[in-house]
């Protein structure tokens, strides 16, 4: 296979090639598996692309990135050749001008990509749905994950301290993949509401900046759907307005199975789920607690965006569909919210995996 990435020539043994990706600023500063010709021959296997095609340019260095490119981080990674065609669909969805790499990259917050899988390509990886989703243990949750965090590095030069201007990072933007529990969820999967049928597979990329745990109360749906929209209300912060709302972007809300289940039970749909957060989990922009308002004034804020009053009321989203559910995780009664980047900085994004 004829390869065109530069070839580096290294001392024989693990330190050294570690010590030399380290150096050159071109790691997440784990242990990486040499990308020799041979590994990423075999990782091109797994694909029909050609290694010379150019998905697109990553930020903020601007760099092509290519399948040869792709392939080679994949091997990084720790990644098997089967793993490939997930974290090439996942390069296309954060190349969507919607997302918007380059603020991901270069912002002083601290969002990363988060992948989501939904489809039949979750068992044949073994992909972690279940109890843990968000944790370690699973080779195929922290290898693709991974994958992305070292393309976004190597090819696009996002660097903590550098061009990645980040002033905490976070724990997520190591590695963030993780699956649809759909065999558990009370409802369709995620990726139906996109147009993919149940037996197809699909990507999706969410530009996280957190991780909110939420414990519900209450032995009926509409009890434990009150209590999440409570706790959702508490997050809210106007750092960016837009369109009347502090969110404006795609947050996406991982509810656990138990959670879903008392609401399914009781006969609520997604739908509804989506529809009550949008209304309840909401506050009038003068209600709105000084210490989420950041350092601005009322007047000062309210100067920067004349479309909005202090009684127009700030939504968790622009409108109810905007709002992502998703099921994931083990029993008990736990769920998620994990804040995207605020206003309409980054959108989520959805691909088919061919």
């Amino acid at each position: 296979m004829n390869l065109t990435s530069n070839l580096i020539e290294v001392e024989d043994n693990w330190e050294a090639v570690n010590d030399w990706f380290c150096n050159e600023k071109l790691s997440d500063g784990l242990p990486i598996v040499p990308p020799t010709a041979e590994r990423v021959a075999r990782m091109l296997d797994a694909t029909t692309r050609e290694p010379q095609e150019i998905i697109g340019p990553i930020p903020p260095k601007w760099a092509p990135c290519s399948i040869e490119k792709i392939a080679i981080n994949a091997v990084m990674a720790g990644c098997l050749p089967e793993y490939l065609p997930v974290i090439i669909a996942a390069v296309e969805a954060i190349c969507e001008p919607r997302f918007n790499l380059y603020g991901v990259q270069a912002t002083t917050g601290y969002v990363g990509p988060a992948l989501l899988l939904n489809g039949p390509i979750r068992t044949q990886l073994k992909v972690n749905c279940d109890s843990g989703v968000f944790g370690p243990g699973f080779r195929s949750n922290a290898t693709i994950g991974r994958a992305m965090r070292l393309i976004l590095i190597t090819v696009g030069g996002g660097y903590p301290g550098d061009t990645d201007r980040s002033t905490f990072g976070w724990p997520g933007k190591y590695t963030m993949c993780f699956g649809e529990n759909q065999e558990k969820s009370p409802w369709e999967p995620y990726h139906v509401e996109f147009g993919f049928k149940p037996d197809e597979s699909a990507v999706t990329v969410f530009g996280i900046n957190g991780f909110l745990p939420i414990h519900t109360a209450g032995n009926r749906g509409e009890q434990a759907l009150s209590s999440l929209a409570e706790v959702l209300k508490m997050h809210h912060g106007v750092s960016h307005l837009d369109v009347g709302s502090f969110g404006g972007g795609t947050p996406l809300i991982a509810l656990g199975i138990e959670d879903a289940e008392i609401m399914a039970r009781d006969g609520i749909t997604k739908k509804q789920v989506k529809d009550y957060l949008w209304e309840h989990a909401s506050l009038k922009f003068a209600e709105i607690p000084a210490r989420r308002k950041g350092h601005k004034s009322d007047d000062e804020l309210l100067k920067d965006a004349p479309h909005v009053t202090p009684d127009m009321v700030v939504h968790l989203s622009s409108k109810p569909e905007d709002i992502m559910i998703i099921v994931v995780g083990g029993k008990h009664r736990h769920s998620v919210f994990l804040p995207m980047w605020t206003g309409r900085n980054t959108l989520c994004v959805i691909k088919g995996i061919g």
